[in-house]
């Protein structure tokens, strides 16, 4: 299972999903612009009073600003937790689609020892009887793809499952999906607007 399989499984299924949830960050973060933008004008009309008036526009101008990056940042951080999710959803399909190759391949990243007891998906059970005859085969729904492999009585576990393998390749992920994700809606942006 490769970062270009599951980041293509992302884009299928979730292009429209995160272009909503980036515009309504950015109409937020635009209508707190517009806001602080009003009160800034109502503090230069009262710029004559003195240099209080002057610090004042500059506060509320640095908050609103603030603002705007907390909100920004508050989506971006919610985006990633939906792009998480549904790309864990997705783990399932890269089994269907390739099941016994990725199984097999998984297999042999094992180190070598007496596994004891194998867990896998439901649908993968008769695979894991084969590569691991001797094993006792557990099956658990919580797992899409791949197996958790115990030897000498469970003090030797080896998590080799498809959502260990997103959760660990996620902080590389993350920024190539954001950073398509800006692109889409800028682009998305500038045809709209042409």
């Amino acid at each position: 299972m490769g970062c270009d399989e599951l980041i293509e499984s992302l884009r299928k299924e979730g292009e429209g999903k995160t272009r909503g949830i980036w515009k309504e960050a950015e109409a937020e973060a635009g209508n707190i612009r517009a806001a602080a933008a009003l009160r800034l004008e109502a503090l230069q009309r009262d710029i004559a009073a003195g240099p209080a008036s002057k610090e004042g526009a500059g506060k509320v101008f640095l908050e609103a600003e603030a603002m705007a990056r907390m909100i920004r940042l508050t989506s971006e951080n919610g985006l990633s937790a939906r792009l998480y999710s549904l790309a864990a959803s997705s783990l399932g399909l890269l089994r269907e689609e390739r099941g016994k190759d990725i199984f097999d391949r998984l297999v042999h990243e094992l180190p070598s020892a007496v596994w004891q007891r194998i867990k896998v998906n439901p649908e993968d059970a008769s695979l894991a009887e084969k590569a691991f005859p001797n094993a006792e085969i557990v099956v658990a729904g919580h797992i899409s793809g791949g197996m958790e492999a115990e030897a000498d009585e469970g003090n030797v576990k080896v998590i080799n499952t498809f959502e260990k393998r997103l959760e660990r390749s996620w902080p590389q992920m993350l920024p190539d999906l954001m950073a398509d994700i800006y692109k889409e809606v800028m682009n998305s942006d500038t045809t709209a607007k042409s």
